[in-house]
């Protein structure tokens, strides 16, 4: 499915992230390139940026207008079926981990957020290759 296919719309799908991101106009370089400027790919880009990598992220729509623009962001440690359920199809350490996983992706979140809002928002701390 293509997600530009959907008629379903969220309140922040007309924010426009880091409006002022450039698209790629040459050859470019760096340590790392992430594919897809949603959650999962400007975390990414984020947390090696964060270790001292130069990243570039590549999206052939805008920043955060895939998938990314339908989620409710919610957070929690909770997964979609039932612990019990979880429990039962994997196992108490499965589910442990799982549970930890979640709790700690949490944790990062609420570290980074503060700190980077700003920065996040306008871009500057990395290069942003989408369409003209």
């Amino acid at each position: 499915m293509n997600v530009g296919d959907e008629r379903s719309r969220s309140v922040w799908m007309n924010i426009r992230v880091a409006p002022d991101a450039k698209p790629l106009d040459g050859d470019a370089s760096a340590d790392t390139v992430v594919v897809g400027s949603g959650i999962a790919g400007l975390s990414t880009a984020y947390e090696l940026a964060a270790r001292g990598q130069t990243v570039i992220v590549l999206d052939r729509g805008a920043i955060g207008s895939g998938m990314t623009a339908r989620t409710t962001a919610h957070l929690t440690s909770l997964c979609d079926d039932s612990f019990d359920s979880l429990i039962n199809k994997r196992g108490v350490d499965v589910a442990k981990q799982f549970y930890l996983s979640q709790a700690s992706a949490i944790d990062r979140i609420e570290k980074v957020q503060p700190t980077s809002l700003s920065s996040a928002t306008s871009g500057d701390w990395m290069d942003t290759c989408s369409p003209r």
